[in-house]
């Protein structure tokens, strides 16, 4: 098509190229019900009956004939014609007829097919599903002919199938076409004649006609019409479209996931039965959940489920299913823009999902988090929520009374919501720091800013957004360890990761509890050395200050003795000196020596907040930009805290398991099982190459080395092939599929020459020469 120049926005001569899209299995489902209403127009029977806001009118009883053709032939009204002004029979009959209310029924239309609907062959198998196989036809034409069509993204095409073997692969004649009109015409003559009658019919159709009202109309009664056989019209009366697929129906179903999930959490654990009871109902309901949302993910990926916000960029749309809230793994709004782009937003959905983990495990009264899932399909990650309660029919920004919903430049405090959080704040060692936002005010957080607290129209607070909850990984982010335990020189870790392509990076919670709790026996046993000395010191005082009383008492009753004639000398002899018993350290004077202790600071000196009690806490913004009103000693100690964490992973938790795989302490079955020691210890993944580098010495001998050296292949490949799959269509996904674990896995044979090209050998040679394969191991 030739563009012309209209009101300066072209310049003329340019083309518009009509591409065709991808069909999804939604669409191509709307497509059918589409090409069903237009060869079998029943729409006069649907204003019967009142389908689709359908009514009836007498707009084209009135004209008489079709207005849109005589204004474009400028036919004029003729007034000469004569009017019949005879009153009908049926108006002197006394049981007056209702069949002349409705307009004149018009003649039905040609016949386009006998019969067409879904093939019992639904829904394609697995294998054909990677070939991108929707679904499939099965249409009788007006010729007496049987043929079943496949739906693909890229159109129809008639397959091989018949009514006793499934083959859907393309006919020998396959009669592609990227409608299913266009390929039905390809099949049957008479449905490419018979097409074209009704489509002239539906022109001089009077718009009135198929113009739905805008409220539903409910008719209590009809004239009688001929009923046809259709199968599709019968799927649709009893599983409409927009409930036809599961896809569909997930997104009209009533089942409240987060009031289910919150409801289960909430039971009482009183006794052990108790707890059995709310146990298994989290279990269930949690995996009902996790079970929708797969599915959810799936569709949502494939196109099968509508955007809420269709007008926005792919990635940055959001989805609606089944009472669950879909987003894409990719930074939408440029929300992630300072902190590494769409590569920080896909790491904070698996920092947020491990948040909230932590703080589902701790179980803390009054606080709640939503159900999440995250799904990584086809190139995409997936995020599935569950919906607080009135989210939707508020402004997010009126729904966040704790933490910043802009980066840090807008930040809101609530004294209630820091009472719910005071509890778990110190099981996780968080500490209250000050935050400023960009209006100047200081606002008081026991979490990352970044963590937002809605209170929702149940009431519950909730606690979302926690992939910044832990201690961040220094080493990860290439921050140089400042003034590290007062030494002038740099320390040199002996186990360094990689520089993240995000500012996101955080340490495991198994490893700030590893380190809370070996900080905590270094302050005991410190506390204990020096309540030990102190101990001595006090009882050796003691003893010196009985043996200097006992010297005086000696001297006295000496000088009593001998002045023991002498009456006036003034000294009793009555009764002998009694010798107490020496004196020992009480309780009191224990927990005195242990006051005296404290108070000296001992307790800070191994990362405490408090001088007196042991009271490991960090700050999750000590490595932001985010403004703070906190003094110097605190911040020091913050930062101080997060660099000892970080040495602690590097030259104590990494060596001693590096040292557990060269004795073969610990063997791991494959990288499933490396992962999960390594987690269970704290330790990121990003450590497995300086961990498989140690392990090089002695790696013909080790096991150990072979695993995380596939480790370290299989999840480069992993990464390799999101960024591989996630263009492929789905018509193509299995061949896609196919040749990249070819290449992943596969070898290639090839035959060595050893002689010259006329020898005898290299001739026998040449006839039994394989052609290279790649094989699957």
């Amino acid at each position: 098509a030739v563009v012309s120049t209209q009101s300066g926005h072209y310049a003329g001569g340019e083309t518009v190229k009509c591409v065709a899209e991808q069909y999804s299995l939604r669409e191509a489902r709307l497509h059918l019900k589409r090409v069903r209403s237009l060869i079998q127009p029943d729409v006069q029977v649907n204003a019967q009956n009142g389908v689709d806001n359908l009514s009836l009118t007498f707009a084209g009883v009135i004209a008489g004939r079709d207005v849109e053709e005589d204004i474009t032939r400028g036919v004029k009204e003729d007034h000469g014609v004569e009017l019949d002004t005879i009153p009908p029979e049926y108006l002197f009959d006394k049981s007056t007829p209702l069949e002349p209310l409705y307009p004149e029924t018009a003649p039905p239309p040609p016949q386009c097919i006998q019969s067409i609907g879904y093939s019992g062959w639904n829904p394609p198998p697995g294998n054909r599903r990677m070939l991108g196989d929707l679904f499939y036809l099965a249409v009788e034409t007006l010729e007496g002919n049987t043929v079943h069509i496949t739906a693909v993204p890229s159109g129809f095409y008639v397959n091989k199938t018949t009514e006793g073997k499934f083959d859907p692969n393309p006919a020998e004649i396959s009669h592609k076409g990227y409608t299913l009109v266009d390929t039905l015409k390809q099949v049957s003559a008479l449905f490419n004649k018979n097409f074209a009658v009704i489509q002239k019919q539906s022109i001089k159709r009077n718009p009135y006609e198929v113009i739905p009202i805008p409220f539903p109309s409910f008719t209590w009664c009809k004239p009688a019409s001929d009923h046809t056989y259709d199968t599709l019209r019968a799927e649709e009366a009893y599983v409409p479209i927009s409930t036809s697929d599961e896809m569909s129906l997930g997104m009209m179903s009533s089942r409240d996931w987060n009031e289910e999930l919150q409801s289960a959490r909430e039971l009482p654990q009183g006794d052990v039965h108790e707890q059995i009871v709310r146990d298994r109902t989290i279990f269930r309901v949690t995996c009902d959940f996790v079970s929708m949302a797969i599915k959810g993910a799936q569709a949502v990926v494939d196109g099968n489920i509508p955007p809420l916000n269709a007008a926005d960029e792919k990635k940055c749309r959001m989805y609606l299913w089944n009472n669950i809230f879909f987003s894409l793994g990719f930074d939408m709004k440029d929300h992630y823009g300072d902190f590494g782009g769409d590569a920080a937003a896909y790491s904070a959905i698996a920092g947020d999902l491990r948040g909230i983990s932590l703080y589902q495990s701790l179980d803390t009264e009054g606080l709640h988090t939503l159900g999440t899932v995250i799904v990584d399909y086809r190139g995409y990650r997936v995020v599935g929520q569950s919906i607080i309660s009135g989210i939707l029919s508020r402004d997010q920004e009126q729904s966040i009374i704790y933490g910043s919903i802009d980066n840090g430049k807008t930040i809101n405090s609530s004294d209630k919501f820091g009472n719910v959080l005071k509890d778990s704040s110190k099981k996780l060692h968080l500490r209250e720091h000050s935050v400023i936002g960009d209006d100047g005010v200081q606002h008081n957080l026991l979490t990352s800013y970044d963590c937002k607290g809605i209170v929702g129209n149940d009431g519950r607070h909730y606690l979302i957004d926690l992939f910044r909850s832990f201690a961040p990984d220094i080493f990860a982010l290439d921050v140089p360890l400042v003034n590290y335990k007062n030494s002038e020189e740099d320390p040199n870790p002996m186990f360094k990761c990689p520089v993240t392509p995000h500012k996101l990076p955080t340490l495991r919670p198994e490893l700030i509890e590893a380190f809370a709790c070996y900080r905590y026996i270094l302050f005991t046993q410190n506390l204990s050395a020096k309540f030990i000395r102190a101990k001595g010191e006090r009882q050796n005082k003691l003893k010196e200050l009985e043996s200097a009383k006992e010297i005086k008492d000696k001297l006295e009753i000496k000088e009593c003795k001998d002045n023991e004639s002498d009456n006036d000398s003034g000294c009793s002899v009555e009764s002998p000196v009694n010798v107490q018993p020496p004196k020992v350290l009480t309780e009191s004077d224990a927990r005195e020596i242990m006051d005296e202790i404290k108070s000296t600071g001992t307790a800070r000196q191994f990362g405490s907040i408090t001088d007196t009690e042991f009271d490991l806490r960090y700050n999750p913004d000590i490595m932001t930009k985010i403004g703070s009103n906190d003094n110097e000693r605190d911040v020091l100690q913050d930062k101080e805290v997060v660099q000892d964490m970080a040495m602690f992973l590097s030259d104590s938790v990494i060596v001693k398991f590096v040292y557990e795989l060269k004795t073969m302490t610990q063997r791991p079955l494959d990288a499933i099982h490396l992962s999960d020691l390594m987690h269970g210890r704290g330790i990121n993944m990003r450590y497995l190459g300086g961990i498989t580098r140690s392990l090089e010495d002695n790696r013909e001998k080790n096991h150990n080395y072979s695993v995380c050296l596939s480790a370290i292949i299989t999840r480069a490949a992993k990464q390799a092939f999101k960024l591989y799959i996630i263009d492929v269509p789905s018509q193509q996904l299995a061949a896609a599929t196919a040749h990249f674990l070819n290449c992943y896995h596969g070898s290639v044979e090839r035959q060595k020459t050893t002689s010259g090209e006329n020898s005898p050998t290299n001739s026998t040679q040449a006839k039994k020469k394989k052609v290279p394969t790649a094989t699957l191991r």
